[in-house]
């Protein structure tokens, strides 16, 4: 129940916050105003869009997005480790970690597909070098634990 309440308030926190980035903050430099009659007029290249808007924008909406889509799967993360981990295996920061990877990886393709690189072929390979970072994560624990075992 704990992880269910943490994550629904993680994912309320993080659409509040992606609420009000979209509707209070304005993401275009306003000296850029050419950009914005390219917008009425449907002539605006994305990657000119992308250009002028405001870094700080950018950031506090993929952090957003990380921060909702975390708390999205920190309940799924806690099942999957309680139905196929080892007993006992169920520490807090690892479910957290395990849901965040899925937020990174969520932000991570929001940014490509603003820059419209994604595609399925780079997002199964993040996806798969995510994997990889929390298997050896995971082995590198389990060889922390025999070895303290055996001292």
């Amino acid at each position: 129940m704990p992880y269910l309440l943490i994550g629904v308030s993680l994912l309320l926190l993080g659409v509040a916050a992606i609420n009000h980035i979209m509707n209070n903050l304005w993401p275009i430099d306003v000296t850029r105003l050419d950009l914005i009659r390219a917008i009425a007029q449907d002539q605006a290249e994305p990657a000119q869009l992308l250009g002028a808007v405001n870094n700080e924008f950018i950031v506090a909406f993929l952090a957003s997005v990380l921060v909702a889509v975390t708390g999205l799967s920190l309940p799924l993360a806690y099942y999957l480790n309680k139905r196929f981990g080892r007993s006992g295996s169920q520490r807090f920061l690892v479910v957290l970690r395990q849901a965040m990877w899925v937020g990174i990886w969520v932000a991570f393709c929001v940014w490509l597909q603003m820059n419209r690189s994604l595609g399925i072929g780079i997002a199964l390979l993040v996806a798969g070098v995510l994997v990889t970072i929390e298997v050896l994560l995971q082995i590198r624990t389990k060889a922390a634990e025999i070895a303290g075992n055996e001292a």
